[in-house]
């Protein structure tokens, strides 16, 4: 047991973190009512429309057989049209920001989902985290070397990353997916996800199985400033500087859609031979699109030097934010 270390790692989400669970709501399993976005119960509303066999099987034939009309019909609509008016049906709510679209807050189509327990509450996984610094270290203290795979040398196999207790449901947040090109102005896409909001907080635990992966947990903030650095120098010191939130240190990217640069192996990667498998029309250019995503803007409190300072996770007018963006402290219990 005396290669056994344990450490505290605090992550702080500076902007929304999606960690997808490969499901997605269509718009036919959520309603759009009183600013809010329901997801209802699906087996609870099921049972409530089971006292009218009619409305039985009018949503039976809504969700498996759709014609005309309702091949587009939302279930707020469908519901109306069988005048059910109970929302008393389980499920939870995600509060609507107005950032959620570029378009009507009622417009949106599919939302691609966070991962839950199941209790249906939202967490981080240990395996999302642990790809994540590995990435850090592959990057840093890897650079350059033959990394050892798998066997009994395998480093990354002596880091052990617990997931995250689970969070509240409220806070979720839902956001749509934008993209920044150096020629044009943020693009928004019609992609959205059901993400951890900004400052969302979390401990998680990571034991070490021997003395070398100790120390590079234990070292994990200074490969992180130094992943970072060569993530600007690669990436974002071409673009827009109100667009990165740059004031904070130890920044980690976590979940989906955080971009290319932030997941890369630098040393492997060859982007002339990226470019040259992709197709003409989704065909990179230079080293790529920014990553962001937009959500209200959330205010703080920071002490420096005895003092307490107001501060914002985003300096912009756009409430565009770095998809992914957290930073976190680590420390080992004692």
């Amino acid at each position: 047991m005396d290669n056994y270390h344990v450490f505290e790692f605090k992550l702080t989400t500076l902007a929304p973190v999606f960690i997808g669970s490969g499901d997605k709501y269509t718009s036919k399993q959520y309603i759009y009512e009183n600013g809010s976005y329901y997801f209802p119960d699906f087996m609870k509303l099921y049972q409530k429309l089971s006292k009218n066999p009619r409305d039985v099987q009018a949503f039976e034939n809504y969700l498996l057989t759709p014609k005309g009309n309702q091949r587009k019909m939302r279930l707020t609509e469908f519901l109306n049209s069988i005048n059910f008016n109970d929302r008393d049906l389980g499920g939870y709510k995600v509060k609507a920001t107005d950032f959620e679209t570029d378009k009507r807050p009622d417009s949106l189509n599919d939302i691609a989902q966070f991962i839950k327990d199941p209790y249906g509450y939202p967490y981080i996984p240990g395996t999302s985290l642990k790809g994540a610094i590995k990435t850090i270290l592959i990057n840093t203290y890897f650079k350059g070397q033959e990394i050892p795979w798998g066997g009994k040398d395998d480093v990354f196999n002596e880091i052990r990353v617990v997931d995250s207790a689970p969070f509240e449901k409220e806070q979720l947040v839902i956001c749509q997916k934008w993209d920044f090109n150096l020629k044009k102005e943020p693009k928004p896409l019609p992609l959205t996800r059901e993400c951890l909001k900004p400052h969302s907080k979390a401990t998680i635990q990571i034991v070490t199985t021997s003395s070398r992966a100790a120390g590079l947990v234990a070292s994990l903030r200074d490969y992180a400033d130094d992943f970072y650095k060569q993530y600007q120098q690669r990436f974002l010191g071409q673009l827009p500087a109100e667009y990165e939130q740059d004031y904070f240190n130890h920044v980690i990217y976590l979940g989906g859609g955080t971009g290319l640069w932030t997941k890369a192996n630098y040393s492997r990667i060859n982007i002339e031979e990226v470019r040259r498998h992709t197709p003409v029309r989704t065909k990179m250019k230079g080293n790529g699109v920014y990553k962001l995503t937009k959500a209200k803007n959330v205010s703080f409190k920071i002490k420096r030097n005895g003092q307490i300072e107001q501060r914002q996770l985003i300096q912009n007018r756009d409430n565009l934010f770095e998809m992914g963006k957290c930073v976190f402290r680590v420390s080992e219990k004692k």
